[in-house]
């Protein structure tokens, strides 16, 4: 079998990108069938790798170019006549990166590949609803026509999708997500059968134990970590973080806040400056701590085995959050805002009301200063982990990869 890839792989900055690099360099460990992952061009990144004998990125897609992104079609299909896969697995293809709007032009190739008779699957990564429309043109300050119209293009974009694909799959966080048939419902896509794809974590082996020495690490000896990262943009909610840590950093004296996480575009450089503000108002200089810029994976991990805690106060989740799972992976306790993905995780993660310091902040002090409130969602971080690895993903994969192949046979 020849597994073909569409979606960024790292150096790409995206999610679905350090989404796919783990699950396909899994997969490639595991199986011996060619792999070609068609990615996005990337300064830092060679046009051509190969992490094993069997398994090669290419980029081939100009995801970042204004103008060229719009022709991924034409790149793609030059490289996937010559590789010449029995499948092909679309990552994030509702996206500006393969030009249009939500990737429009990317449709081209469905129907290309339809009419070869080579199945296809898709991940979807992020579930837009109206409601984060309407929040997202308040932000932008666009018109009640042009967010109507946004919403017109996307649901008619997505019934195209959907009725060309063989499989579509949605990444969300939790089991029991409610997202996918609330999305589902209120794009009239009802007649369309969408699978859930749980995002995986890496469950690593660690201790309550292990955190002492991981804070010596990064020289935060002593203290009491709460951590949040990501990009950073109004949504993401680390205002409200910060307020709600400033009065238990004036009781205790070796609680630290850490915000972590690089500006995105015009408006995440205006958030980062009201985040600047709200610091030197907060009068906390040495126990909230503002790390804006790219976050290397190296000092991620160093902060995630520190931390006690790790907080996503997002305001609007389309996506499953990464660095909840990344969280999840070291046994860490999560508190997040109850909207969109989060609520998958109900039963792993505590969860609060969102844009609500206080709920943020009565959650965290049991999880800082009672050790069976830490161990308990340490413990329940740790079997959700375990239970959704990067390897069970990439199995799942391949046993969908061979029924669609054998579903096309039959057909």
């Amino acid at each position: 079998m020849r597994i073909a890839v569409v979606g960024g792989i790292p150096p790409n900055p995206e999610g679905e990108a350090h989404y796919a690099g783990c699950v396909y360099r899994v997969l490639a460990e595991q199986v011996r069938d060619p792999i070609l992952a068609c990615a996005h061009l990337q300064p830092d990144a060679l046009p051509t790798e190969s992490p094993l004998p069997h398994y090669t990125i290419q980029r081939v897609t100009y995801g970042y170019h204004r103008f060229k992104r719009h022709l991924a079609p034409l790149y793609l299909r030059r490289t996937l006549r010559a590789f010449r896969p029995d499948v092909v697995h679309f990552q994030a293809p509702h996206k500006g990166l393969y030009g249009g709007l939500y990737g429009e032009p990317l449709l081209y190739l469905f129907r290309w590949l339809r009419r070869r008779r080579i199945p296809t699957l898709v991940t979807l990564h992020s579930l837009w609803l109206r409601e984060d429309f309407l929040e997202m043109a308040q932000e932008r300050g666009q018109s009640v026509r042009a967010r109507r119209l946004l919403e017109t293009l996307y649901a008619r974009y997505f019934r195209q999708l959907l009725r060309l694909a063989t499989q579509t799959n949605a990444l969300v966080a939790g089991d029991a997500n409610p997202l996918i048939a609330e999305f589902q419902r209120e794009w009239g896509l009802e007649r369309f059968t969408i699978h859930a794809e749980a995002h995986p974590c890496e469950a690593f082996e660690f201790q309550a134990s292990d955190i002492a020495a991981a804070k010596a690490a990064v020289g935060l000896e002593g203290k009491r970590l709460v951590f949040a990262f990501g990009f950073v943009r109004p949504d993401k909610g680390f205002h409200y973080l910060m307020e709600a840590v400033a009065p238990l950093a004036e009781r205790d004296p070796n609680l630290m806040l850490l915000i972590a996480g690089n500006p995105r575009g015009a408006q995440g450089e205006q958030y980062a400056q009201q985040l600047q503000h709200l610091h030197a108002q907060l009068g906390k200089s040495s126990q909230i701590r503002l790390e804006f810029g790219y976050l290397p994976d190296e000092r991620m991990h160093a902060y995630l085995r520190a931390c006690d805690v790790l907080v996503v106060p997002y305001t609007r989740v389309m996506g499953a959050s990464g660095p909840m799972h990344h969280a999840l992976s070291y046994g860490k306790p999560v508190v997040a805002t109850a909207v969109g993905q989060n609520r998958g995780l109900a039963e792993v993660c505590a969860l609060v009301p969102p844009r609500d310091p206080d709920a943020l902040r009565h959650a965290l002090q049991p999880i800082l200063y009672e050790a069976d409130c830490w161990e308990h969602h340490h413990r329940r971080a740790s079997q959700y982990a375990a239970s959704h690895t990067w390897r069970h993903l990439a199995q799942r994969y391949y046993t969908d990869y061979e029924r669609l192949m054998q579903e096309g046979t039959l057909r």
